[in-house]
């Protein structure tokens, strides 16, 4: 059997660290596994057979430039580990893990090394700050040292081959993996929010966009219907006193991150996402796997590959308040939109089934690791 090594950041709440999860409980069964993290937040079930390594306990918001200095020190443990592991395979997760893992290769690793990047790094490091001009350095110079990379979509596919000039023909998108019968089980588990609401999922930051969502659903006509966001993040404060400047305390509610989403997601109205940007939302295809309408920005790069000309759910410009307000009143006065879409979001949902994912993934990692000897 051979040696898989699986290197993300952690296995916190987020949408690649979902995935991970899903796809672990698929390869345990072909790999031994050695999932390697640089934090020791866990908040997603890792199957009992993958075996834990801890190359740092990194702090998440650690200076950017102590954080660039240790870079060729982790590779080189990094290295050290995975040559006392004897790993056949590179598996590697979210940007700092795969600057470290490609730097290992440069210091002489020469196992496979697969990469994955499920954000769109242009719009990510668009805004000209030290950090995104090194971030976007450290992208063109190392991403190439791999064997091969997944992109989570088409259009984060375009962004890598476009603006940081990476080789097509080592690329392919690898679709964000869902346990559908977990989603399904997990779906019927007891909320205690009463009513009918609209909801949304994800970090409390900037780029989830919830200013807007609360301001948009402010300006709703006639909604008996309340507004639940769940995650959490730097700008709890500054929603909360937000709610509070618009008397909306007991209409909008923010109960934090939930494990466990869909017993919500499964309850609401509709679901509403208007993310400034996004690889390939998790949010978004759990939603449809719920069998909800969603009404998603038409972020780069995932959320018209995933909705298509509004086939699956509603897009609405992405920053438009007032696209955002229309759809969701429209979701309010016309209960048969709503329904429609309830209809056929299962459908696309099923495309994105771990099972199906990871059958292909293995078939294509045995290519990789086939065409490096």
């Amino acid at each position: 059997m051979k040696k898989l090594a699986v290197f993300i950041y952690s296995m916190a709440g987020g949408g690649a660290e979902r995935v991970v999860s899903n796809l672990l409980s698929e390869l345990v069964g072909r790999y031994e596994i050695y999932l390697i993290l640089m934090n020791d937040r866990i908040a997603y079930p890792i199957p009992h057979d993958v075996k834990i390594y801890y190359l740092e306990n990194s702090k998440p918001f650690e200076n950017g430039l102590i954080k660039f200095a240790k870079l060729p020190f982790l590779a080189l443990k990094y290295k050290r580990l995975c040559l006392a592991l004897d790993v056949d395979l590179h598996f590697v997760w979210m940007n700092r893990p795969c600057y470290v893992a490609a730097l290992a290769r440069i210091l002489g690793d020469k196992r496979p090394l697969v990469l994955n990047e499920c954000s769109t790094p242009s719009v990510l490091y668009a805004n000209g700050t030290l950090k995104s001009r090194i971030s976007k350095f450290l992208l063109k110079w190392l991403y190439p040292k791999g064997d091969f990379i997944y992109p989570n979509s088409l259009g984060n596919l375009a962004d890598l081959r476009d603006n940081f000039g990476i080789d097509e023909r080592k690329m392919r998108v690898l679709y964000n993996a869902l346990d559908l019968d977990d989603i399904a089980r997990k779906s019927s588990e007891p909320i205690e929010f009463k009513g009918e609401f609209f909801l949304s999922v994800g970090r409390l930051d900037s780029g989830k966009n919830h200013e807007l969502l609360i301001r948009a659903y402010a300006r709703l006509k006639n909604c008996d219907k309340s507004l639940i966001i769940l995650g959490d993040g730097i700008l709890r404060s500054r929603l909360e006193n937000l709610i509070k400047e618009l008397n909306l305390e007991d209409r909008v509610f923010l109960p934090g991150f939930d494990n466990n989403p869909y017993k919500y997601i499964s309850k609401c109205y509709a679901f509403v996402f208007v993310s400034l940007f996004e690889g390939f939302s998790n949010a978004l295809i759990e939603a449809l796997a719920c069998g909800k309408l969603v009404i998603t920005s038409e972020h780069k790069s995932g959320a018209k590959e995933l909705i298509g000309e509004n086939e699956w759910g509603y897009l609405v410009p992405v920053g438009d308040q007032d696209a955002t307000q229309k759809a969701m009143q429209r979701a309010i006065d016309e209960p048969n939109f709503v329904k429609y879409y309830e209809k056929n979001a299962i459908i696309r949902a099923k495309e994105f089934d771990k099972k199906i994912i990871a059958k292909n993934l293995i078939n294509e990692l045995e290519e990789i690791y086939a065409a490096s000897k």
